[in-house]
């Protein structure tokens, strides 16, 4: 079928990332101060309002889950791929190379420099896996799992053509989705995207130069930083037109079995015992911490801002990079419950990121613990501050605490090859998603055009190429997508309006079990039925005894009292 593509939004999109590029590039100083000064001002005086969202959004996400309508279903077929399959797309589209860089890192940032609830710096240490796990646990995936029900109950239970976030907001806004409104939303979303992605690669590609410096001596300079992009893209190129089956399905198995292997042998060759028990042991702080987690604003500023700078920062980071996992695990979930997306999404997103952050950080944070540190000496230029933020940069710090397990080059190997993947399903979905936004008229079961993918693969690795030649600071896009996080936090809205009218427009009269029934497949139903009817006979059957059982104890009433009376 041929396909018309969304000239307005792909032309218009381009022009203004064209525009920030040439402003970071040429103009660095004054366009990066002014976006830094807008997010800056997002995250000093709009932190309340990202809190009570993401809380509100975790509260929704229970509701819909454990609602009737959990139960019902992304289109009456059987899902397209296995449960591991599906859960390793997910996951690796929606972590990339940041799950690995923030791992190794965040702990250290935590123990050293930010102090929620005042603590000192040994009682950081020991929370700061602990906050790991909530800023990149429940709360934040249930951002990504929020916005896949409008999309998907549109796309495949009402059969809506268009996979795209202006479609999840139709509920509300009608027909003015096909107008200027929804080329409106939909550039949001573009730049929205370019401008995350264009972060996860501005610093996953010097983290795999790194590593390649650590292994081969390769200079770390934009020549190798543009033989490693130039890959990336080739492969993610090769994957996008492949379709998800064939590409981004395999790479992210692979990918998932690369990254239990690196993680299996840091905890049987690390600091083990540490690992397990601090894991253990910060999962338990988040679970009894985590209301207050959840509200914590530090309105006096004791902590230093670390409220506005981490929690209220992520909240605002994971909404401006969900839409494009909104559209992606909605393509990826056909035949699945409401209530299993949003379970799989929140629970096995929690379960990888506690995996990760409970082995890695916890390694990074024995190395420092187990040597006897002298804590007293932390707080100005102490040797566990300047080995790790001065003397050495963010990603000599990850290569470093690798170097301290055995056979270090074969773990630093398998770290390249994970970013490297990581980097190449993340690019992968967004193009994908991408694709899927700019074509008009997408059905269902179909894949946006193989050429509108390449465009954004090709498009995706130009504008960090260009940031990383020119030597500009990432604080420019970081702060745009700061900045996206607010228009997106309103179209979420939108959408969850929407679902929520069609959901009682067309499911409102039905009951739990006849939701259910309604939606099993035909082998599904003869098996229900079965399973019924056997049900019904064994209870039949039951009763049939008990009622011999009443009889014969009446007559044996009846014989005992004719032989007393005798």
């Amino acid at each position: 079928m041929k396909h018309k593509f969304d000239i307005t939004t792909i032309i218009v999109s381009f022009a203004l990332l064209a525009a920030l590029l040439i402003g970071t590039i040429f103009m660095p100083d004054s366009v990066v101060a002014g976006l830094v000064d807008a997010r800056a001002f997002i995250i000093r005086y709009l932190g309340s309002f990202f809190i009570i969202f993401v809380a509100a959004m975790l509260i929704y996400n229970l509701w819909l889950a454990f609602s009737k309508y959990g139960s019902i279903r992304l289109g009456k077929v059987k899902p397209q791929y296995s449960t591991f399959g599906w859960i390793a797309m997910i996951f690796c589209a929606a972590m990339g190379t940041s799950i690995l860089f923030w791992s190794a890192t965040e702990w250290a940032y935590y123990t050293v420099w930010l102090h929620p609830f005042g603590m000192d710096y040994e009682e950081t240490a020991n929370f700061s896996v602990a906050y790991s796990f909530f800023h990149w646990g429940i709360p934040a995936w249930s951002v990504y799992a929020t916005g896949v029900v409008p999309i998907a109950y549109r796309y495949y239970v009402r059969k809506k053509e268009g996979l795209t976030l202006q479609g999840g907001c139709e509920g509300v806004l009608g027909e003015k989705i096909h107008g200027p409104l929804g080329t409106v939303i939909n550039i949001i979303f573009i730049f929205s995207v370019l401008g995350g992605l264009t972060i996860s690669y501005g610093t996953g590609i010097p983290m795999l130069a790194n590593t390649l410096h650590a292994l081969m001596g390769v200079p770390e300079n934009f020549v190798t930083f543009l033989i490693i992009i130039v890959a990336i893209t080739a492969i993610f190129t090769w994957s996008a037109s492949s379709g998800i089956s064939k590409g981004i399905q395999i790479l992210s198995k692979l990918c998932l079995y690369i990254c239990f292997a690196l993680l299996g042998y840091c905890l049987i060759f690390g600091n083990t015992l540490f690992q397990v028990e601090n894991t253990v042991q910060s999962l338990g702080l988040s679970l009894q911490n985590f209301i207050q987690m959840l509200f914590y604003l530090d309105p006096s500023r004791a902590s230093g801002g670390f409220p506005q700078e981490w929690t209220v920062f992520y909240w605002a980071w994971w909404l401006g990079l969900a839409p494009v996992m909104w559209i992606f695990i909605a393509k990826c979930s056909a035949g699945r419950s409401i209530r299993s997306v949003i379970g799989t999404v929140i629970l096995a997103g929690t379960a990888g990121s506690i995996i990760f952050f409970g082995t890695i950080s916890n390694h990074g944070l024995g190395e420092i613990l187990l040597s006897q540190f002298d804590w007293a000496n932390l707080g100005a230029n102490g040797t566990f501050l300047d080995h790790f933020f001065n003397t050495f940069n963010q990603y000599d710090m990850i290569t470093e605490v690798l170097r301290t397990l055995p056979l270090s080059n074969g773990v630093i190997a398998l770290w390249f090859i994970a970013g490297f993947i990581l980097l190449v399903t993340t690019m992968d979905s967004a193009a994908y998603t991408m694709g899927a936004a700019c074509t008009k008229g997408l059905g269902t079961w179909e894949d946006p055009p193989v050429r509108i993918r390449i465009m954004w693969a090709i498009g995706l690795s130009v504008c960090p190429l260009c940031l990383l030649w020119s030597g500009s600071d990432l604080a420019g896009f970081q702060a745009v997508l700061i900045i996206t996080a607010l228009p997106t936090a309103v179209l979420i809205l939108l959408c969850i309006l929407s679902c929520s009218k069609w959901l009682k427009e067309d499911f409102g009269h039905m009951s739990r079990q006849e939701i259910e029934e309604y939606f099993m497949l035909d082998d599904e139903k003869e098996e229900y039925l079965r399973r019924r009817n056997k049900t019904r006979e064994l209870v039949k059957g039951m009763r049939k005894e008990i009622c011999i059982d009443d009889d014969e104890d009446r007559t044996d009433r009846q014989v005992s009292g004719d032989v007393s009376v005798k």
